[in-house]
């Protein structure tokens, strides 16, 4: 099972400096790749502190420089917001800069207020994703050809620098329902899908519907990578458990508030006060992620790969978790895969 660090470029306070937030991001990348992650990945949003990174792209090229053999990822461009002959050489720019180590996620976005303010509506972002990634794969794929869609069209024209990984570097999509798997499965992308922090049962229900989906295209679902994405965290006192859960109740007013329409914001801060129906307790949080105790940490390790995820996301970097906090874990989970892939690794078993 791969490993990867999704770094989401939070500013919980209630002021926002950004001075730190890319020379912190930067040297957290580094030390994923130091401790033997596969890969570091990194969100796109606009206009908040939910996440101050409004081109991911442009960050990893930034990252390539400071690092040599780590995989690097977008989880997610969010293609509906954008032109995708733009994002086409962005991609193939980027993966020259960093070597052929890109990896590109796509998704559709959960955020009315940033499409509102970038003049798209929200609505159409289910249809502006399909026909993007599309024309985003035909782009690599057939230079000089026409295209046509219902959102974008071209004569024809050639993608210059073209990928250092042909003919193009690996897509993901980002997935929650049985359309979207169909989706990224009949593009020949792979899947991530994010199990969010309210109990266990949505990771099972996920590989469930990963494997129906397979099942009913006559795809062998151990043919597809297929990534989780969870919250990491080394839980070593009770001063960690109560920053878990500010941090909990903070991302789960923020993320139903842009959600639902009922953000607020003044500029670019979040309110996250208040209450929301459903915030998660500690509990909860933990039985649905890498948030706990080293034999809790170890035992969901083994749980992930039981469901058939070749890849797990785990994110960081989030809430109120302090920057000792997320070393520490990034360094404690990279080691326990390690040696969870060590011991289950059937050339090992065989000599043993």
């Amino acid at each position: 099972m791969r490993l990867h660090a999704f770094l989401l470029g939070q500013s919980a306070e209630q002021t926002i400096d950004t001075r730190h937030i890319y020379p912190t991001l930067i040297e957290d990348a580094r030390l994923a790749e130091k401790f033997g992650y596969d890969g570091a990945w990194f969100a796109e949003h606009h206009f908040s502190n939910y996440a101050i990174v409004p081109n991911s792209l442009t960050l990893v090229a930034a990252i390539a420089q400071a690092t040599s053999t780590i995989r690097l990822g977008t989880s997610i461009i969010l293609l509906p917001l954008r032109n995708p002959i733009f994002v086409a050489e962005e991609i193939a720019m980027v993966d020259q800069l960093a070597n052929g180590r890109l990896e590109v996620g796509f998704g559709r976005g959960y955020q009315p207020y940033e499409f509102k303010r970038l003049g798209i509506d929200f609505k159409s972002s289910g249809e502006r994703l399909n026909e993007g990634c599309d024309f985003l794969i035909h782009l690599f794929k057939n230079p000089d050809a026409p295209f046509s869609s219902s959102f974008y069209s071209v004569d024809g024209v050639t993608i210059t620098p073209s990928p250092r990984q042909e003919p193009h570097p690996p897509f993901w999509l980002a997935c929650g329902s049985p359309a979207s798997i169909g989706m990224a499965l009949d593009k020949g992308m792979s899947v991530v899908m994010n199990i969010g922090n309210n109990g266990s049962e949505l990771a099972e229900r996920s590989a469930q519907m990963f494997r129906d989906v397979c099942r009913e295209r006559g795809i062998d679902p151990k043919s597809v990578r297929f990534a989780m994405q969870t919250h990491g965290y080394l839980i070593e006192g009770s001063q960690d458990e109560d920053v878990i859960v500010r941090s909990g109740g903070y991302l789960h007013r923020v993320q139903q508030r842009l959600r639902e329409e009922r953000e607020r914001l003044v500029r670019g801060i979040n309110d996250a006060s208040g209450g929301e129906k459903g915030e998660p307790t500690f509990e909860g949080w933990s039985k649905a992620s890498l948030i706990g105790s080293p034999d809790h940490i170890r035992r969901q390790i083994a749980r992930f790969s039981s469901l058939g995820v070749t890849d797990l996301f785990v994110t960081y970097r989030y809430g109120f978790v302090t920057t000792e906090g997320t070393r520490k874990s990034l360094e404690f989970i990279a080691n326990e895969v390690k040696a969870f892939n060590a011991s289950n690794n059937p050339a090992r078993r065989a000599a043993s």
